[in-house]
């Protein structure tokens, strides 16, 4: 039987920078998860901004390990850039990459992506503990991030050209301490009885992906 995981997410604020890209502020949702036959308890604890909804351009993620009624150390850090509206006329590749307030640079996966509008995967990724043959190692990441501040994250070109930029607002370790203990007041004073269970077995069926046009289509013109 698998959990259900509720999130109670907090807005996510908005604000236009003066100049260069938005800045939105990240949140700290409170994810509860209940198992059938056991009580409800707290789940993953992170900073969070953007979205996987289809129309979210991007999503990031920092994961804590909580210390008893304290927030502990991050424990990773996970991303997820869409390429939206990137095209060219050739073959070429993108790669995620996460900026810090000190002008850092952490690199995601690197995407390989067809000539033309038409392609299979729409994103590039990145994570500070990936492994694996075609893994992305970032050193540093962990500790930039316990600090806090303001991350940019973007997609980068084969010409080091960087595409849909934005900045986030990964809060102070001050706000994260009252987001977390705002989150773990609310757990304790909710009736267990509304976190929902969910019986069954979640299936993942692969996608019967089209074959891509050839030769390729044009991009767009602007």
């Amino acid at each position: 039987m698998r959990p259900i995981v509720l999130l109670l997410a907090g807005l996510a604020l908005s604000a236009c920078a003066a100049t260069g890209p938005s800045v939105e502020t990240a949140h700290m949702p409170l994810e509860l998860v209940r198992a059938e036959g056991q009580p409800p308890r707290l789940g993953d604890v992170s900073v969070f901004a953007g979205g996987y909804e289809d129309d979210s351009p991007f999503a990031f993620s920092i994961y804590f390990d909580p210390d008893g009624d304290r927030l502990g150390k991050p424990s990773s850090v996970s991303w997820t850039v869409k390429l939206g509206d990137y095209c060219k006329d050739r073959p070429s590749w993108v790669q995620s990459v996460i900026i810090g307030p000190e002008g850092q640079v952490w690199k995601g996966f690197r995407t390989m992506v067809p000539a033309g509008p038409d392609r299979h995967q729409d994103w590039s990724s990145g994570s500070s503990d990936a492994e694996g043959p075609d893994a992305v190692a970032t050193p540093g990441l962990l500790e930039a991030v316990t600090a806090g501040g303001r991350f940019t994250i973007a997609l980068e070109d084969d010409e080091g050209q960087r595409w849909h930029a934005q900045q986030i607002d990964t809060l102070s370790p001050a706000q994260r301490e009252r987001g977390f203990a705002d989150n773990l007041e609310t757990f304790r004073r909710m009736d267990p009885a509304a976190v929902p269970v969910r019986s069954g077995m979640l299936m993942v069926m692969s996608p019967d992906y089209p074959a891509l046009p050839s030769p390729p289509r044009r991009c767009p013109t602007v």
